[in-house]
């Protein structure tokens, strides 16, 4: 699988890791900003974190639980959106995207999200 191939699933688990090397596994929502995948976040999650100290990340689609796996996994490079214009089009998008229950979930400021972009791995 490629990067754009995960942008209309709607969950993916999000693979981090922390500074020992031991994996952290979340189940989120996905959705494609240019060419690249945004997930949403609290800006104080540990997910944030680890992807600050280790942009490596592994991808792959999976149920609301994140309990199967149903694809094949993808390595790639995660990094943290600062671009206020840029975070707000990400919201936007995955409103759009998942409907009522994300208008619910993400309204309010961005000042307290964080935005994670997966990019190919070396990008």
């Amino acid at each position: 699988m490629q990067l754009l191939d995960f942008a209309d699933v709607q969950y993916i688990n999000l693979e981090t890791f922390k500074k020992d090397g031991t994996k952290v596994t979340t189940p989120v929502w996905v959705a494609q900003l240019n060419n690249a995948l945004v997930v949403t976040t609290g800006k104080n999650a540990g997910k944030v974190k680890r992807i600050r100290n280790n942009g490596k990340a592994i991808i792959y689609t999976t149920n609301q639980s994140g309990s199967k796996k149903l694809s094949e996994e993808l390595v790639v490079q995660g990094s943290i959106l600062t671009d206020e214009d840029l975070k707000t089009e990400a919201v936007n998008i995955l409103k759009k995207k998942y409907g009522m229950m994300a208008k619910m979930m993400l309204k309010g400021p961005n000042e307290n999200r964080a935005i994670i972009v997966l990019e190919e791995k070396g990008v």
